[in-house]
């Protein structure tokens, strides 16, 4: 089996074990009995029940928490991503090809061979990615500065 073999098969598997957890998230929150939905009804029935019989709220709120916790499919995250391209990470990964290329120089010179590479989002992470574009004024202020002289042998030093 060849890299560009190997490379293609594993960006494959990549995509499709993406689109299977995009497809199971999508099912989970259109499901109206899923376990999650059929526990949480069950919890608050409990929670009302608690209530007409008495409990204080807080400590209804604390059972709720913790049944909920316990049958939530996933750990749960206390912040969503910002940006679904990249999740909040400001690379996108793209895959080179014969018709997409990095722009690297080998890629130019073998476009058979396939890689992953990333590049940065769209997003406000990956503006900090990006290289920074200076101004004429900045490039003006630059020519002014100067580095301080270092010794560049014991001469100097010296004498």
């Amino acid at each position: 089996m060849s890299d560009s073999e190997a490379i293609t098969r594993a960006a494959t598997e990549l995509v499709e074990m993406r689109r299977a957890a995009r497809t199971g998230r999508k099912a989970f929150a259109a499901s109206p009995m899923s376990k999650f939905e059929r526990t949480m009804r069950g919890v608050m029935t409990s929670y009302l029940t608690a209530r007409r019989e008495g409990v204080s709220r807080e400590d209804g709120i604390r059972g709720i928490e913790e049944e909920l916790r316990a049958a939530w499919p996933s750990p749960m995250s206390k912040f969503a991503p910002a940006c679904g391209s990249c999740e909040d990470t400001g690379f996108v990964e793209r895959t080179c090809y014969d018709r997409q290329q990095c722009g690297r120089k080998f890629c130019s010179r073998h476009p058979e061979r396939e890689h992953l590479y990333v590049e940065p989002c769209g997003c406000a992470k990956g503006d900090r990615m990006r290289a920074k574009v200076r101004s004429t004024e900045d490039a003006i202020a630059a020519v002014g500065r100067t580095q301080k002289r270092k010794a560049g042998n014991w001469k100097q030093v010296g004498a």
